[in-house]
């Protein structure tokens, strides 16, 4: 099961229940609305990650729920549902950015290859959001504080961590050795010259494992230390 929310949309309740069976496996929570007036509520309330919609419900219909709900979440994936394959539905389903225009009936292998399709692109969104790449091949992992090398994982010290962490959050600036030591060590006398060989040590070890004498952490004179 994914760490991912669901809102389903259906007023068939038959279909809702069957449908509901189908995909518990693949979320943590589903969130179910039989009309577009209660889908609004559910989806300002919980904010899913995913919206099932069939087009044709009570109150307000699929594709103007569709559009309010790009109007708070514009990156919200949205998978219709209907019994009709209108032209006019269908390009207006397409404006909306539509995953998937599923046509019912529609079989169990086909509502579950549109459900898997848009958790995988989630994930991917998700991890690529977690990582930040640097010059040569060097990628960060923001999430698991990691360092890695065309996908090989670097050791790293704590100190060498919090270095990395520092630069990224200031990556549009040059900081000295001096403003490192402040911000990396705010309660502690460090002197620069701690901070110089600290980099340097951490160059050495990242050339040792790499093979590379290029660095992704680049030092102007005068200037100071950032991400390349």
């Amino acid at each position: 099961m994914n760490d991912l929310t669901l809102l389903y949309v259906e007023d068939d309740l038959e279909a809702l229940e069957d449908v509901v069976y189908l995909l518990k496996r693949y979320f943590s929570n589903i969130y179910t609305a039989t009309d577009g007036e209660e889908a609004l509520e559910l989806f300002s309330a919980y904010s899913p990650d995913i919206v099932l919609l069939d087009i044709n419900i009570p109150k307000i219909n699929g594709l103007q729920v569709a559009s309010k709900i790009k109007e708070i979440n514009d990156e919200i994936p949205i998978l219709f549902l209907t019994a009709h394959s209108e032209t006019e539905k269908l390009l207006k389903a397409i404006d909306l950015r539509a995953i998937s225009y599923i046509i019912k009936p529609f079989s169990i292998e086909e509502l579950n290859e549109s459900i898997v399709k848009t958790i995988k692109m989630l994930n991917k969104q998700s991890l690529n959001n977690n990582i930040l790449t640097f010059t040569d091949s060097f990628s960060w992992n923001i999430e698991l504080k990691e360092l890695s090398y065309k996908d090989e994982k670097l050791d790293l010290t704590k100190n060498e961590i919090l270095l990395i962490e520092l630069l990224i959050n200031n990556k549009s600036r040059f900081l000295t050795a001096q403003d490192i030591s402040e911000m990396i060590f705010p309660d502690k006398q460090v002197e620069s010259n701690s901070i110089v060989q600290l980099i340097s040590r951490f160059k050495n070890k990242v050339a040792k494992q790499t093979n590379l004498k290029r660095f992704f952490i680049e030092n102007i004179y005068s200037q100071g230390y950032r991400i390349k």
